[in-house]
């Protein structure tokens, strides 16, 4: 079985059913690839995790399911959901499909449980194709268990520090917010950017930004200089927002999504209010 999983939560899923539609688009008319969406305000184990603290970096946090990335442990779900058979891709619900998605399931694992892209010295698990067989060990409810009891640090995880199975995969397979001819997968990962969220107030939890020789916190300084913003910002690449609304359009006019699904998420806050204006210019 090859399963494509997008996790999400309730604010970012409209995101993850146009990312979804991308996929299935892009894909051959005899797939055996199916896609599928987690979303994690559904999922008792994360209800039962809200306001659970956890280390993040070495630091005490809290859960928060009204965060705009409280779906990013779920991306270690598939192989349980996969009963520990077959492959999976998971992805984040800001990640599209440029082209068909079908030569990086079928890649060459070279015996490696987990192939994904790197940045820096870190493994970025945004994007991660995995083989569930030799996956075991991921098993949602002992993960978020062992973030409560201090055994594992939540920046471990995400960088798959403490997985020693990993394969190197090209970056054109998570594309952090560069579209070129070679992109594969479009990653709209910075947050502040986002092309449905533009000029709504900013819902996310900002880290904190490096003090001023240790001790002079830097946010009061950039809030005078105006460069603290309140609300989502415009995206720098007019490429990637012209590409984001011929996706909904086109999502729109196939019947994936219907107006009332828009509105719906408008009159929840989680996409911007002029996004039937920025549609209607690109017909």
């Amino acid at each position: 079985m090859k399963k494509v999983f997008i996790h999400t939560n309730n604010k970012q899923y409209l995101g993850a059913l146009l990312s979804k539609y991308s996929i299935e688009r892009s894909l051959p008319t005899d797939t055996d690839i199916f896609v599928q969406i987690i979303n994690v305000d559904s999922i008792d184990e994360f209800k039962e995790f809200a306001g659970k603290t956890y280390l993040r970096g070495g630091k005490e946090v809290v859960y928060d399911p009204n965060d705009l990335q409280s779906f990013t442990l779920s991306r270690f779900m598939p192989p349980e959901e996969m009963h520990f058979e077959g492959r999976a891709i998971v992805i984040d619900p800001d990640i599209f499909a440029i082209s068909d998605i079908s030569p990086l399931m079928n890649m060459d694992m070279e015996g490696k449980a987990i192939a994904a892209c790197k940045k820096g010295d870190a493994w970025q698990s945004s994007s991660m194709v995995m083989d569930c067989s030799k996956l075991t060990h991921l098993k949602i409810s002992n993960l978020l268990q062992k973030l409560e009891s201090r055994e594992l640090d939540y920046k471990d995880i995400m960088s798959l520090k403490k997985e020693t199975s990993v394969k190197e995969i090209s970056s054109i397979w998570n594309s952090l917010d560069k579209l070129t001819p070679e992109t594969k997968l479009l990653h709209t990962t910075n947050r502040l950017t986002q092309p449905w969220r533009t000029g709504l107030p900013i819902d996310f939890i900002r880290n904190p930004m490096p003090k001023i020789f240790g001790i002079i916190p830097r946010e009061p300084i950039h809030m005078m200089l105006g460069k603290y913003p309140t609300k989502y910002q415009k995206h720098p690449d007019a490429q990637i927002e012209k590409f984001f609304m011929d996706l909904i359009k086109d999502a729109l006019e196939v019947g994936v999504l219907c107006s009332t699904d828009i509105q719906k998420e408008i009159d929840l806050g989680h996409v911007r209010k002029d996004i039937f204006d920025l549609i209607a210019e690109k017909n």
